[in-house]
């Protein structure tokens, strides 16, 4: 009885450590054409939105709107940036002074002022049970 006891204890204690993954579904709508592909990127940081995701994933586009699943993320806050990549040559493009010229988007909707919105303006919570986002491109 008690080696039972003591494997069920060891057991539960090795899951308590464990952490939960989740997926997190984000639709992106407003797709003017089916041009190229919808590229999504995932920032966990605040000191590295815009820079180094931990996570990546690219859909093919569709007017109107396209969904996305991003599976076995840990629960917490993300940032996500969402832009068409119309071209398909892996980048944002964007005009001479430096504005996207590809439909872009933001978690929250989140809009910056002569820039991009802060990580905590696009902030979403995932739990561990998994949840969604909606971005609508600009």
């Amino acid at each position: 009885m008690n080696l039972f006891v003591n494997l069920l204890a060891g057991a539960l204690l090795a899951g308590a450590g464990m952490a939960q993954a989740a997926d997190m579904t984000v639709g992106i709508e407003g797709l003017k054409n089916a041009n190229g592909q919808v590229l999504v990127a995932v920032f966990d940081r605040a000191a590295d939105f815009l820079k180094q995701p931990v996570r990546v994933a690219a859909v093919t586009a569709q007017q109107g709107k396209v969904r996305v699943s991003i599976a076995g993320l840990p629960a917490g806050d993300y940032a996500l940036s969402v832009f068409q990549d119309e071209n398909g040559n892996g980048k944002l493009d964007k005009n001479v002074i430096g504005m996207p010229v590809e439909p872009y988007g933001f978690s929250n909707d989140a809009a910056g002022s002569f820039g991009p919105p802060s990580f905590l303006d696009a902030v979403v919570h995932l739990a561990d049970t998994g949840g969604s986002a909606t971005i609508t491109l600009r």
